[in-house]
């Protein structure tokens, strides 16, 4: 199979001298990139193998709402129900990267109905804040019982 893996972030460790040695292999690093949209609307699959971090990952919420197929280890996926995301996410457990690898395979060779209602209706605004208002409640609830 064709394809590049184009690697976008700062704080690479110095010491994969941004990943030079993988170029042969289809692999670049572009650092922190101005216009992330563009490489959301350029590619096919957006990978996400993350393991730290706390909350949400706002750039894998972005690909899919590009509409894009993603692959993500659990910490990546954080905040990010896989039932809402109309087949197009794929969860793996952390450091299983035999796994990660064949989601990737799985995922790039599936086609993906486009029918983003759940996801979109997940993360609208409206409903944000209602979900927001049912914690609130659930809390003040708590404290006064």
């Amino acid at each position: 199979m064709d394809c590049a893996i184009i690697v976008c972030g700062k704080n690479l460790p110095p010491e994969l001298e941004e990943l030079q040695a993988f170029r042969s292999k289809q692999i670049f690093y572009a650092g922190f990139v101005q216009d992330i949209d563009l490489y959301f609307k350029a590619c096919d699959l957006f990978l996400n193998p993350l393991l730290d971090g706390g909350g949400i990952k706002t750039k894998l919420v972005e690909a899919l709402g590009f509409g894009k197929k993603a692959v993500s280890t659990v910490s990546g996926a954080f905040g990010v129900p896989e039932d809402q995301c109309g087949g197009r996410l794929s969860v793996v457990e952390d450091r299983n990267w035999a796994a990660f690898a064949e989601a990737v395979k799985n995922l790039l060779h599936q086609t993906i109905k486009n029918d983003h209602a759940a996801f979109y209706t997940y993360f609208s605004w409206p409903s944000i804040a209602g979900q927001i208002q049912q914690h609130l409640y659930k809390s003040s609830s708590t404290v006064n019982t």
